[in-house]
């Protein structure tokens, strides 16, 4: 499978007007609510856990990839939520470009870490990343992240 096949319209979110991470989080989150009817856990209970693990740090990497996450034991699926903000956002005197939302059960299940590997490297890629970033919708988004969809091993 690869990345371009695992991830879902409604849940690749461009040009996502929004003023912060703490913002940007809250919309991902209402959008997996509204698409997703089969989640064993109510929207605040994934807000607080995933508020949680934002404490701990590290996030945010130094391209401007936001990866928040979840690692639920009462959840064995995996959601990836993508969110393109409008412009920029500051966070801790750095940019956050792209936030990809994950939640997952508590192993971490088979696409958490491929997917994280997957935009990771991507992110690393200025150009490819910052055209991504620029998608205006998700068709947009699946036709450029085509042209180097990673493979989820």
């Amino acid at each position: 499978m690869t990345l371009s096949e695992l991830l879902e319209d409604n849940l690749v979110l461009p040009r996502t007007a929004c003023t912060s991470k703490d913002e940007l989080i809250s919309k991902l989150v209402e959008r997996i609510y509204n698409t997703r009817q089969d989640l064993p856990f109510h929207q605040e209970e994934l807000l607080n856990v995933i508020n949680k693990r934002e404490l701990i740090g590290g996030t945010l990497l130094p391209s401007g990839l936001s990866v928040p996450h979840a690692r639920l034991k009462d959840y064995d699926g995996f959601t990836v939520a993508i969110g393109i903000p409008g412009e920029p956002l500051l966070y801790e005197g750095n940019q956050i470009h792209m936030m990809t939302l994950m939640i997952t059960s508590q192993s971490g299940g088979p696409y958490y870490l491929p997917v994280l590997a997957a935009f990771t490297k991507i992110s690393k890629n200025r150009e490819f990343f910052f055209r991504l970033c620029g998608a205006e919708n998700f068709k947009d988004f699946i036709n450029i992240l085509r042209e180097q969809d990673p493979v989820l091993n």
